[in-house]
C-alpha cells in the first residue's frame, strides 16, 4: 500500500511540472496560434537562476519570481523582435524561428553556466522526507504538487475570471472590435507572451529540485511540454491539465513496470492513445488571431 502510494505522488509531481511547463507553451498557442519552440530555453534559463539563487544564500522563497522575472524578460525582448514580426506568418516559419533562437540561447546558456550538471541546493523547509504507510517521500515533491495545484488555480482564474482574461478572449474571437473600444491588442498579446515565458521559467526553477539544470534539458522539457499540450487536446485549459496527469502516470509507471523500456512504452501507449484520439482528450477549435 504505502509502494503505491509513494508512486502515485511520484507521478503527480511529474505531473504537476509538466503542467505548469505545458500551460506555459499552450497559453500562446492556443491564444496566439504561434508555436514558440524555444519555451523549453526558458525553462532552463530559470532553472540555473534558481540554482544560483539558493546557493547565494538570498531568501531561499525569491527564487522561483526571481526565475520568473528572468524568463519574462527574455521573453519580452524576444518579442520586440522577432517574434512580433512572425504572429501572422505560417507555421513552418514559426517552427523554424523559434527552433534557431533556442538553439542560439542554449548555446549561450552553455557558455554562461558551464556544461555540467548544476544541483541546486534546497533549504532546510523543503530538505527531507515524510513517511507515508511506513514509506519516505521527498518532502520538495510534495512542496511541488501543492506548487503546481496553486500556480495552475491562479492562472486558470487570470483567464477565466478577469476583466483582463476576458479582453484577451475578446481579442482572440475579434481582434479589430477590441480595438476599437481603446484597448492595445498588441500590448495585450505581448503580455501573453511574456507571462508564457514567465511560466516556462518558474517551472524551470520548481524543476530544479527534482531534475537538477544541465545542458539538453531544455529539449528533453520541450519535448515532454509538446507531447503534454497535444495529448490533452491543443488550445484546451482544460486539455493541458488531464495530458499532464496522462503523460505524467505512463512514464511514472512505465519506469516502475518495465525499468528497461519505460520510455518505448509509455511513449507507444500515448502514439496509440492519440490513434484514437487524435484531437487529443479536449480540443476546442484553435483560434487565429
Amino acid at each position: 500500500m504505502g509502494y503505491a502510494v509513494v508512486q502515485v505522488l511520484n507521478a503527480l509531481s511529474f505531473s504537476a511540472l509538466l503542467l505548469l511547463t505545458g500551460l506555459g507553451l499552450s497559453v500562446v498557442l492556443s491564444l496566439m496560434n504561434f508555436v514558440n519552440l524555444a519555451h523549453g530555453a526558458f525553462y532552463l534559463l530559470g532553472s540555473y537562476v534558481a540554482v544560483l539563487w539558493l546557493a547565494s544564500g538570498a531568501p531561499w522563497w525569491l527564487a522561483f519570481p526571481a526565475a520568473f522575472l528572468a524568463a519574462a524578460l527574455a521573453g519580452a525582448l524576444l518579442e520586440r523582435f522577432p517574434f512580433r514580426r512572425f504572429y501572422a506568418r505560417p507555421h513552418l516559419m514559426q517552427v523554424l524561428l523559434t527552433y534557431g533562437i533556442s538553439v542560439i540561447l542554449a548555446d549561450l546558456m552553455r557558455w554562461g553556466f558551464g556544461a555540467q550538471i548544476l544541483t541546486p541546493e534546497l533549504p532546510a523547509a523543503l530538505r527531507g522526507v515524510v513517511f507515508l504507510f511506513d514509506m519516505p517521500f521527498p518532502l520538495y515533491r510534495l512542496f511541488l504538487i501543492g506548487a503546481g495545484a496553486v500556480l495552475g488555480l491562479l492562472l486558470w482564474l487570470l483567464l477565466d475570471r478577469t476583466l483582463w482574461g476576458a479582453a484577451l478572449r475578446a481579442a482572440v474571437t475579434d481582434r479589430g472590435i477590441v480595438e476599437t473600444l481603446g484597448i492595445d491588442t498588441r500590448r495585450l498579446f505581448a503580455a501573453v507572451l511574456v507571462l508564457s515565458a514567465g511560466l516556462g521559467g518558474l517551472s524551470g526553477a520548481l524543476g530544479a529540485g527534482m531534475l537538477a539544470a544541465y545542458p539538453g534539458l531544455d529539449e528533453e522539457v520541450l519535448i515532454l511540454a509538446l507531447i503534454t499540450v497535444v495529448v490533452g487536446g491543443l488550445g484546451s485549459f482544460g486539455g493541458t491539465v488531464a495530458g499532464a496527469l496522462v503523460v505524467g502516470f505512463a512514464l511514472t509507471f512505465s519506469k516502475v513496470w518495465f525499468p528497461e523500456f519505460a520510455n518505448v512504452v509509455a511513449f507507444s501507449a500515448m502514439a496509440g492513445f492519440l490513434l484514437l484520439r487524435p484531437h487529443g482528450l479536449v480540443a476546442p477549435p484553435l483560434r487565429q488571431v
